[in-house]
């Protein structure tokens, strides 16, 4: 049986409210088309469906905000989170669309992209690590989606609660660029490099396909650095400064960390250290 069969296969929009929608189609998910989830169903009760934290563990959020969603509250979703919840729900191409009409009120712009792999291995042990960081830190899959992500992380950078995806903010958004400061040089040029690099390694991958393709196709400037051709692999040791709302606009300098986990080449961790007051004006 195609596993991402279902109601709505009739290309028709659901008139249920999003609540309802949500509960049935997690409960009638057959775990067995998950195998690559076996961690996120290792504490639950045997039967068919999800529970409400495994879908929160599949699509890379807390059980409370996933919940508030199926509460039907007011909740800003990212469509990298709603790529996520699709795959991990099943949902069929109408019953996509009727998840973004209902949490966006605009149809998707794109196929599905599979991210449930790597948010599964988003575990407690992981997210108790960044929550322990003194210093903004957040998870991200290859493609940058955040899947993870400390108080900090969310206090210098709001959108990152949404489950955001942190090259479309930093290359698209108005914001990023006057919260980055030198934003083309020392941010754009610097990111775009990194994508470049990442697509060569990972030739497969759907959800950096869709990246490179959005990020072109919305902006000129980064049309103009991709065919530059610079490649950078990874911004570990960067310094860079930040001007940001959370800082009252004073501007700060930052060290970037970016670790592997050694069990998952599909996690990226990145921490901003930010430099005490002496060091910057020294």
């Amino acid at each position: 049986m195609d596993s991402w069969s279902g109601p709505g296969e009739s290309g028709e929009i659901d008139s249920r409210p999003l609540p309802e929608l949500l509960v049935s189609w997690r409960r009638r998910v057959d775990r067995s088309d998950l195998p690559e989830a076996a961690d996120a169903f290792a504490r639950e009760r045997p039967g068919a469906g999800l529970s409400r934290s495994a879908v929160a563990r599949l699509t890379g959020v807390t059980e409370d905000w996933y919940g508030s969603l199926e509460r039907g509250e007011d909740t800003d979703c990212s469509e990298d989170f709603l790529d996520r919840l699709s795959t991990a729900l099943r949902l069929n191409h109408t019953e996509r669309t009727t998840l973004y009409l209902r949490t966006t009120g605009q149809p998707p712009t794109s196929a599905a992209i599979p991210q449930a792999e790597a948010a599964v291995e988003m575990d407690e042990l992981l997210q108790r690590f960044i929550d322990n960081q003194s210093h903004p830190a957040c998870v991200a899959d290859v493609a940058w989606n955040v899947i993870g992500h400390n108080q900090q992380m969310r206090d210098w950078f709001p959108w990152a609660a949404h489950q955001g995806n942190i090259m479309r903010w930093a290359l698209l958004s108005p914001d990023a660029r006057e919260q980055l400061v030198n934003w083309r040089e020392d941010w754009a040029r610097a990111y775009v490099g990194q994508i470049r690099h990442a697509r060569s390694h990972y030739r497969k991958n759907e959800a950096l396909r869709r990246l490179k393709r959005d990020l072109l196709s919305r902006s000129s400037d980064v049309r103009d650095m991709w065919h530059r051709r610079e490649v950078r692999e990874h911004g570990d040791g960067s310094i860079r400064k930040l001007r940001l709302p959370y800082h009252q606009g004073r501007e700060i300098v930052v060290h970037i960390v970016a670790l592997r986990p050694m069990r998952s080449d599909r996690l990226r961790v990145f921490v901003l250290m930010e430099d005490p007051p002496s060091v910057i004006g020294g």
